[in-house]
């Protein structure tokens, strides 16, 4: 294939990202669903104790960062789920690894635009599909105009959507707190459906902290990187899991769980009902369109550099992976995943079915980069050397083991809470290996050898 083409060239993407832009995009990306969407769906299984669902969801996330800290500090690269898969593992398992995000992304922009539509219909009713279909589209276009554009963006958004509206949330509903309701007086208590509600909640809520992953999406484009994603990883995620419990100790504490859990689950608008003048609940409402919005800005911006890396080394349609020359961006990456969103809405918005996929695929994903740190050391030791942040092997051997056995436990508890989609899953994940093996044999062909292209080095990482 040639380097460049009439309408753009598989080349290098810009690094134009800041430590306060890694920090906004990692909050922007990750508030969201699991706060703003899924919240109260999710206290019908925990009851009051929700917070502590969001605590132990947070502790595998927590883990997830410190190794993604450690591979990123010493392996910057953009699409780095796919570039760490193959490169550490194989060209194979590289590609489940894709398959799986690629899926994942499709579910989680769609269940996002479900959310901000949800949301949208306060003003116009009936308008949830087409509204949400519109949003896409417009992050699709904000996205394609430049990394740069798009980054600051989404400072402004989590700024003005994210930040704001949870600031007013917990400041004004803290002082609204029943403590009844907090504690369970006359339903059963803080635990009213014992320890395995608790777990079903927090594999519910894992999905509410996956942004955490989606900065290795990006290292390519990220000033300084080895310093500012560990660094801005930790910072976001503290401040993410203590708004997180704030959040849903206002949530219990104003509402009982039953009323929370309710239907299709009650909504942060719901419970700010309680304590807000109905004049000041379009201002709250507009904030949260906000956040949701940065959301699926973020997940455009950041899972599109997976196809591009991918494409780069031929195991998708090479077009995925040429550059706007005028813009710097992935913008055949982004209309991908633009269009297979819609296709998604078309045929399903159930909330909860789109839960279920998403946190299904980011599991299976999970689960297939769980050893990948371990090879770091060894394939790569002149990368380890010049990393800022480094693990010793007997911690990462702990941390790894862990993640292993937290992702078999959550795949099992997405199979018994929904065990048709996970069906389906499996047939997607059957089609993409007849394509993987379809795709290296026809590469074969054309003298291209993935398993020499894996062992190369993406040029961005030499040069961070």
């Amino acid at each position: 294939m040639s380097e460049k083409e009439k309408d753009g060239e598989v080349g290098k993407l810009r690094r134009e990202l800041g430590l306060v832009s890694v920090v906004f995009f990692i909050f922007g990306y990750v508030v969201g669903a699991g706060i703003l969407i899924q919240t109260g769906i999710t206290a019908g299984y925990t009851g009051p104790a929700l917070w502590l669902a969001f605590l132990i969801a947070g502790i595998p996330n927590l883990i997830s960062a410190v190794i993604i800290c450690y591979i990123v500090s010493a392996f910057p690269v953009s699409g780095g789920a796919w570039v760490y898969s193959s490169r550490l593992g194989s060209p194979f398992i590289g590609f489940i690894v894709m398959a799986s995000i690629m899926l994942h992304i499709m579910g989680a922009l769609a269940l996002l635009a479900v959310g901000f539509g949800t949301y949208f219909e306060n003003f116009i009713p009936g308008s949830m599909l087409l509204v949400g279909i519109i949003i896409v589209i417009i992050f699709c276009v904000i996205n394609i105009l430049g990394v740069k554009i798009a980054g600051w963006v989404q400072v402004l958004m989590a700024i003005c959507g994210d930040f704001l509206v949870i600031f007013i949330f917990i400041i004004f509903g803290l002082p609204n707190i029943d403590p009844a309701k907090l504690s369970g007086v006359g339903t059963g208590g803080p635990f009213p459906n014992g320890f395995m509600g608790i777990m079903y909640g927090a594999i519910v809520l894992s999905f509410s902290y996956a942004g955490f992953t989606a900065i290795i999406e990006i290292g390519g484009e990220i000033k300084n990187p080895r310093r500012n994603i560990p660094l801005g990883l930790i910072i976001g995620f503290f401040l993410i899991a203590i708004v997180y419990i704030l959040v849903s100790i206002v949530m219990t504490g104003s509402m009982t769980y039953q009323e929370l859990g309710a239907g299709e689950g009650a909504t942060l608008l719901d419970v700010a009902e309680l304590f807000f003048a109905p004049g000041f609940l379009v201002f709250i409402n507009i904030l949260i369109l906000i956040a949701i919005a940065s959301t699926i800005h973020g997940v455009l911006l950041a899972y599109s550099r997976d196809l591009y890396s991918s494409a780069r080394d031929h195991i998708v349609p090479t077009a995925l992976g040429k550059v706007n020359k005028k813009y710097g961006t992935p913008h055949w990456s982004i209309l991908f995943f633009t269009i297979g969103t819609i296709i998604v809405l078309l045929f399903q918005t159930s909330i909860v079915d789109l839960s279920v996929l998403c946190n299904f695929t980011i599991t299976i994903s999970g689960f297939v980069l769980a050893y990948i740190p371990l090879k770091l050391d060894k394939k790569l030791p002149e990368l380890v050397e010049k990393a800022y942040f480094s693990l010793s092997k007997k911690v990462l051997v702990v941390l790894t083991v862990f993640n292993v056995s937290y992702s078999l436990f959550s795949i099992l508890i997405m199979i018994a809470l929904s065990p048709i989609v996970i069906l389906s899953a499996s047939v997607f994940y059957i089609i993409a290996i007849l394509y993987y093996y379809l795709r290296k044999k026809w590469l074969i062909k054309q003298g291209i050898d993935l398993n020499e292209i894996c062992k190369t080095i993406p040029e961005e990482i030499l040069e961070a």
